[in-house]
């Protein structure tokens, strides 16, 4: 049902799953969170996330060969910086006074999450395809190792400053130590030059100082931080595409902007291809995004700059399994699935993402959603070439109370008096409108009440707009609306019913009253020679009524038998 679910609804979610029941072979649900894709944080009351993502592709140096490798003696120093500073930001906060809960909270935890991003900038440089069982493990092994030096700096941070005031009772307890090192889903068995880890020396540390931090590590999405840095990758996403179109809103004005990869343009030129071909791949790739397709392009190339759409379902979720392993948040990870997606295939993804350990989930069906900020344009043509009508359901929101206090209008117009009620639901709002004229069951009388269903419509439909400003603005569609004939002269001057109701509107809205309007003030030459009746179905005047068991107009004539 789930499953079915998010597929219907075409809408990414996160789905947080039970890692800890492993020995029931069905997954147990146990909450299901109507959120958007930023699910790495599950925090307890009042607690709040102060997170911060190390760019791994600053930490890239090229060597004596010319070869790209990890620095991963500056990684380790950026880590321990990171880790020193996230928990200076925890007192640092400014918590909201009004509700000490979240500062105190905030103390007993001293919870960070450190996280990455350019994760796939790196996979570029070192040729290391995304979503590859050697990319998962190098997944893996970097995030083991921003875990580790998370942690050691932590404990130094606890040995300097003190361990967080709960740690009593919690895992991390000293005395009754529970916590064990995290172990990965696949096996280290590439070297990528990565130092060695001991973790026997966290489990020292921690028996002799405790430790800073109740939870270390998250990988966060960093869309926009990730942009203004410069990375291609957001948090441990592959790269979206290689290249796109970014739909961008400023000052109220939208516009697109196009993008190509940077990383893939200087592949293309290193390698030995003439200007004509380039400029082809660059054409191809501007429109689908991907080069998987390019049967010209180096086999190196091809298999190292995969994008988003180019991996499967069950590679997204192993990559996001093998960083989880070193995560003790969660982590915010799109799995981005083609627009022929299933129900059953979104119910695999989320039984084998349980299967992995992963603690949530978010899956993006291609095409599932009208607007996004990045696409390609294939997928963006697509949508406008053969867009589905759309339907836009307009329902009253505001329920109705039982008893409701208004105020009634009359006053007289070219069809009869009309009576206009204003009905209020709180605060002064306008909330319902009621138009009589004439007798029940007469054309005139349709036409008041529907003018007044529709007012009514308006003003009870949930919208930004105060009522009393919605009818303003119907104050001023219908007021100077001339008809057949006007009633009265200067002020007390009525154009038409339209104009009477608006009228009676603007009164309503000034807080004044309607000055009904005295038949025998009118001087004896203007008065009207027709008769006020019903709508004439052939000449349109009010001038229909019922004499000697037949209807007749007195302005055209047309009579009813």
């Amino acid at each position: 049902r789930i499953a079915e679910q998010a597929h219907t609804n075409g809408e990414p979610g996160v789905l947080f799953l039970d890692a800890m029941n492993r020995d029931n072979p069905v997954p147990h649900l146990y909450e299901l969170e109507a959120t958007n894709p930023c699910g790495e944080q599950a925090l307890g009351p009042y607690e709040n996330c102060c997170l911060g993502s190390i760019n791994l592709s600053r930490h890239m140096m090229i060597d004596e060969e010319d070869n790209h490798k990890v620095d991963w003696s500056e990684l380790e120093s950026s880590i321990a910086t990171a880790t020193r500073f996230l928990d200076d930001v925890v007192d640092a906060n400014a918590y909201v006074p009004a509700v000490p809960q979240l500062r105190e909270s905030a103390m007993r935890a001293r919870r960070i999450g450190l996280g990455l991003m350019g994760l796939g900038d790196v996979m570029y440089h070192l040729g290391i395809r995304y979503g590859s069982v050697e990319g998962q493990e190098f997944a893996s092994q970097m995030m083991e190792f921003i875990r580790f030096h998370t942690m050691r700096t932590s404990i130094d941070l606890a040995r300097e400053r003190g361990p967080f005031p709960a740690i009593a009772g919690s895992k991390y307890d000293p005395d009754f130590m529970q916590w064990t090192p995290p172990v990965p889903i696949l096996p280290h068995v590439t070297n990528f030059g990565r130092p060695d880890i001991d973790w026997k020396s966290i489990i020292d540390g921690i028996k002799a100082h405790g430790i800073r931090n109740a939870a270390q590590t998250t990988i966060a999405p960093t869309g926009t931080i990730a942009t203004v840095a410069g990375c291609e990758a957001y948090g441990c996403e592959p790269v979206f595409a290689l290249a796109y179109v970014r739909h961008v809103t400023q000052d109220e004005e939208e516009f697109d902007l196009e993008y190509v990869s940077p990383l893939f343009q200087q592949a293309l030129d290193e390698c030995e291809i003439d200007a004509q071909e380039r400029e082809e791949i660059v054409k191809h790739v501007l429109q689908t995004g991907s080069c998987q397709t390019i049967d010209n392009l180096p086999d190196e190339i091809r298999n190292t700059f995969v994008v988003a759409g180019d991996l499967g379902v069950s590679e997204h979720i192993r990559m996001q399994a093998a960083l989880q392993s070193f995560v003790d948040n969660s982590i915010s990870k799109t799995i981005n699935a083609p627009a022929a997606t299933t129900v059953e295939d979104v119910e695999q993804a989320y039984r084998e993402a349980w299967e992995l350990g992963c603690k949530g989930l978010t899956i993006y069906v291609t095409g599932s959603r009208d607007k996004v900020v990045l696409e390609t344009q294939k997928t963006a043509m697509s949508k406008n070439g053969f867009e589905k009508p759309k339907t836009l359901w307009l329902e009253p929101k505001k329920p109705r109370g039982q008893l409701l206090i208004g105020k009634t209008y009359r006053l007289g117009t070219p069809l009869g008096t009309t009576y206009v009620t204003v009905n209020e639901n709180g605060d002064h709002h306008p909330f319902e409108v009621f138009i009589h004229t004439s007798k029940a069951g007469s054309e005139t009388n349709a036409v008041s009440e529907a003018t007044g269903r529709l007012v009514s419509f308006i003003l009870r439909l949930a919208s930004p707009v105060p009522p009393r400003e919605r009818l303003a603005e119907i104050v001023n569609q219908l007021i100077g609306i001339g008809g057949g004939r006007s009633l009265g002269f200067g002020p007390n001057r009525v154009l038409s019913l339209p104009d009477g109701i608006a009228q009676c509107l603007d009164d309503y809205l000034s807080e004044s009253h309607v000055e009904e309007i005295d038949m025998s003030d009118i001087p004896s030459d203007s008065q009207m020679t027709m008769r006020i009746g019903d709508l004439c179905p052939e000449c349109g005047e009010a001038a229909v009524v019922n004499e000697e068991g037949c209807r007749k107009c007195y302005c055209c004539g047309f009579s009813e038998c």
